[in-house]
């Protein structure tokens, strides 16, 4: 299939098929494409006539506020995927669920000129599980310091 002259959604779309992912695209005024990758639920979004792809994990971490030591540790884990990770992890606040809610975002190029396309979009989602996995290890290790205090 020619790829040449494709524009950035129709590329992301057409490597998406390639790697084998599903996807939906949204309706009315909402462009964005929801997909699945390896188990995980995620969002992408790009501007007309834009080379770059914004891609979501909304919502893969959720602690309640009332458990303030967790909340500490999940901000510095956060904190510490942040910079060890090329994918931005952040939390916000759901005052009337009284949680705090984890996400995940990048911002990709994404033009037909990267050679082994598939490859370089399974690289970037890959790096969602790598800051994941940092969270994950780094509450493990506040907790271990904790019991030894």
């Amino acid at each position: 299939m020619e790829i040449r002259n494709k524009n950035t959604r129709e590329l992301f779309l057409y490597t998406l098929e390639r790697i084998g992912c599903q996807y939906q695209l949204g309706e009315g005024e909402d462009t964005g494409i929801f997909f699945s990758y390896q188990g995980e639920h995620f969002f992408a979004d790009m501007k007309e006539n834009s080379i770059y792809v914004h891609i979501w994990d909304a919502h893969w971490e959720q602690v309640e506020l009332y458990d303030v030591d967790e909340v500490s540790r999940l901000r510095k884990a956060i904190n510490t995927s942040n910079r060890n990770s090329a994918v931005s992890t952040f939390y916000t606040i759901d005052d009337e669920a009284n949680t705090m809610n984890v996400h995940a975002k990048t911002t990709i190029t994404f033009i037909n000129s990267i050679p082994y396309l598939e490859d370089y979009l399974r690289t970037e989602l890959n790096e969602f599980f790598h800051a994941y996995q940092i969270v994950g290890i780094e509450i493990h290790k506040l907790r271990e310091q904790e019991q030894h205090v």
